[in-house]
């Protein structure tokens, strides 16, 4: 019985899809016969005599306005809408002669009784006449045109119902087997209702085996004879799977560890290479400091490449979300961006406004990559000479968060200010280059929105040169970017520069735009100055200021000459002092020495306006240094060499060992005041030097503990904090860099002369 009832639902089946193919044939038939009604409807022979009407309409609603006027039908317009609606009648009758099938005109008058009215109108100007005739002759044409339309369409609805009749009689076929499928299957459901209901208990059985399982379970029920041989299939690809996982999770141990081997040995080797390039930088020409200069900025990126990689091994998945600094974030992506436009030997220039957030969150490591990627991609698209990074913030579409707003602007040349580019007439315009916004979002887990556009404005029009011409520019293009950000903070300016006046000497509007804007905003006064010999001509009262900033592009003038000359006129002003801002480091070389202070560009305010306050507060104090020892541990020797003399350059002595272990025997036998201790080096590193170090000077009972300065290549926090537990008092990055030292220097003799 069961048998026959298989036979008798594939039997249904069978001609349900004999029925849905019928149906579909007839469906198919329909569409065919609607697609070859609607042709027949715009037949040429059907447009013609539309046409027809429509010509003989117009020619009557003419000849109607001409009632009140003389109308000859030898002038416009009634000469060409006669010869219009001649040249319709013939038209129209030799494709009815040739659509004989549609249309027959033997024995009909009304064309040629048209066309008599024309010419009879042409002949004898008889406008009442021509009228009267010629509104017969339209409302015969127009049932003659309708009668055409109710031809066509009779053989075409005709078929339709055909098929229609078709269709109910297929579907009313497939309503009575389908019936018949249905009592068939409601037989055989209360056999599958049972055995559904014990495959449930076994499930459920077999689910809560499973819940509390380990490897050892798994195997335990493998080898016991009573499980079945589908529990025991079941069970084997569980074991299998187990061991899978337990690989995947050593092979993934063993891939982090050395991941980050891999990116503790790239920085080893950009720290010795850029130590390497200093020491070659010293003693080459010019073309040699230029080349040290572009392996430096290469360097540098392939170490800010491995400080993200360590940064995201370290990181993993666990941490994809946090709290950013956002102002530290904007100054690595700045200067990142800065090396890249130095490459090409081009001017750029950043505005960062007096609303952004200080904290905000997110993932720092995405949302750099993805941030560089974009404008770096969109700066080697563009040709520009000048750039500037303009960083703003606006509402969102949500109320607790905030758009962030990167807009890079391309320019021809630095002869505008801000409000130029500002008010340039903007269009958005196609994409010219840049990093897809969908991988964009990807990256950026947690972003609502992220949004890339093009813009271009003509450049506006500037003074006239010399000639009395003026230029025509290239117009303006820029990339907007908005990333809407939840921020945690929004970073408060302090009016630091109260009281203060700064003279500003630069001769591009540009850059003195932004410099007046940031310093003003900062409390300060602030006099422009766009030629070096104004600074000369301003000595009289230069006491009256407390800095004078100067730029590496000024024009017409040798910087290092004019630095020293004006470095030994202000030694009577001993409250101005003199800062260069600068865009070249072979600039710095040739002129440190004459400045109180380097600033680089572009300036970042958050960075620019605490150094610049400090250096107009520093107050002459008593050469200390000699009071100090110093200390260097580290293993690797151009590090060391490095180290060690920029602590010479700055009247410091240091002693130098290669391992854990020297320094340990040396604290013990001399000490020192300050020890840079190498975090991980061969043997004893330097957190288990440094515990050691601290434990003997817990047990000897030391007043004035040693100021331990640890320094690693790796950027993790978790290799930080490890430091400082261990008893570091700061922890600097690999390489050495000058300032970062002298500060740290500075802030110990601070410690020391409070204590």
């Amino acid at each position: 019985m069961k048998i026959a009832k298989t036979t008798i639902t594939r039997l249904s089946i069978l001609l349900l899809l004999g029925f849905i193919g019928a149906q579909a044939f007839i469906g198919w038939q329909w569409t065919t016969n609607s697609k070859a009604q609607t042709r027949a409807m715009r037949s040429p022979l059907l447009v013609s005599s539309a046409e027809l009407v429509s010509q003989s309409e117009l020619l009557m609603h003419a000849s109607l306005a001409c009632k009140a006027q003389t109308c000859s039908p030898s002038q416009p317009p009634m000469r060409e809408l006669i010869q219009s609606l001649q040249t319709q009648i013939t038209a129209f009758q030799q494709l009815a002669a040739a659509e004989k099938s549609q249309i027959s005109l033997v024995g009909d008058v009304i064309y040629p009784q048209l066309a008599i009215t024309l010419k009879r109108f042409i002949a004898t100007e008889d406008l009442a006449q021509f009228q009267s005739g010629l509104l017969i002759s339209h409302s015969t044409l127009q049932t003659a045109h309708q009668n055409l339309i109710t031809l066509i369409q009779v053989g075409y609805q005709s078929r339709q119902q055909q098929l229609f009749q078709q269709a109910l009689f297929v579907f009313a076929l497939a309503v009575v087997t389908a019936l018949g499928l249905l009592v068939l299957l409601q037989q055989n459901n209360k056999h599958a209702t049972h055995r559904a209901t014990q495959v449930d208990h076994d499930i459920l059985q077999l689910a809560t085996q499973l819940e509390n399982i380990d490897a050892q379970g798994i195997q335990a029920k493998l080898n016991n004879l009573n499980t079945t041989p589908a529990e025991r299939r079941i069970f084997a690809n569980l074991a299998s799977m187990y061991q899978d996982v337990e690989f995947q999770k050593r092979n993934a141990d063993l891939y982090r560890q050395l991941y980050a081997l891999i990116g503790y040995e790239i920085r080893g080797m950009t720290n010795t290479i850029q130590g390497g390039v200093r020491l070659i930088a010293q003693d080459a020409g010019e073309n040699g400091a230029v080349m040290a200069r572009d392996i430096t900025l290469a360097t540098n990126t392939l170490s800010d490449l491995a400080d993200n990689y360590n940064r995201l091994i370290s990181g993993g998945n666990k941490a994809q979300t946090g709290n950013v600094n956002f102002l530290p974030f904007m100054s690595e992506l700045i200067v990142h961006l800065t090396a890249k436009t130095q490459h090409s030997q081009r001017t750029f220039e950043c505005r960062l406004h007096d609303n952004l957030p200080e904290v905000i969150e997110g993932n720092a490591t995405s949302l750099f990559w993805v941030l560089f990627l974009q404008l770096s991609n969109a700066i080697s698209a563009q040709n520009d000479k000048y750039l500037l990074l303009n960083i703003r913030t606006e509402a969102a579409e949500e109320v607790e968060q905030t758009r962030l707003v990167f807009e890079i602007v391309f320019l021809p040349t630095n002869a505008v200010n801000l409000t130029d580019i500002q008010e340039a007439q903007w269009e958005a315009v196609d994409e010219k280059s840049g990093i897809n916004d969908e991988w964009s979002k990807a990256i950026l887990t947690k972003v609502n929105r992220f949004a890339s556009s093009w813009f271009q404005a003509p450049a506006p029009n500037l003074p006239a040169d010399g000639n009395g011409e003026s230029p025509t520019l290239p117009p303006f293009q820029k990339l907007h970017i908005g990333i809407d950000i939840t921020p945690k903070s929004f970073y408060r300016i302090e009016r630091s520069l109260d009281n203060k006046r700064v003279m500003v000497c630069t001769d591009s509007p540009l850059q003195i735009d932004i410099m007046t804007r940031m310093l003003k905003q900062y409390g300060a006064s602030v006099q422009v100055v766009r030629a070096a010999n104004d600074i000369f001509k301003s000595l009289p009262t230069i006491d009256e200021y407390d800095a004078i900033i100067i730029t590496d592009t000024l024009k017409g003038i040798q910087l290092k000459s004019f630095c020293k000359t004006l470095h030994s006129r202000l030694k009577k002003a001993a409250k101005t002092k003199l800062f260069l801002a600068a865009s070249e480091s072979s600039t710095v070389q040739d002129t440190h020495e004459y400045v109180d202070r380097v600033f680089y560009t572009p300036l970042i305010p958050y960075e620019l306006i605490p150094n610049l306050t400090e250096a107009m507060q520093v107050a002459e104090e008593a050469n200390v240094q000699t009071q100090n020892t110093f200390l260097i541990v580290e293993d690797d020797r151009v590090q060391q060499f490095l180290l060690k003399k920029l602590l010479s350059k700055q009247g410091y002595e240091a002693h130098t060992v290669s391992d854990g272990a020297q320094a340990v025997e040396y604290m013990k036998d001399h000490g020192a005041d300050i020890v840079f201790m190498d975090c991980i080096m061969p043997g004893m590193g330097g957190i288990e030097a440094t515990k050691l170090i601290r434990q003997r000077e817990d047990e000897m009972d030391i007043h004035q503990p040693a100021t331990i300065i640890g320094a690693t290549a790796l950027t993790s926090a978790s290799e930080h904090k490890s430091c400082i537990e261990a008893g570091m008092d700061y922890v600097i990055s690999k390489p050495y860099k000058s300032d970062e030292i002298i500060k740290v220097i500075k802030k110990y003799m601070a410690i020391q002369k409070i204590c």
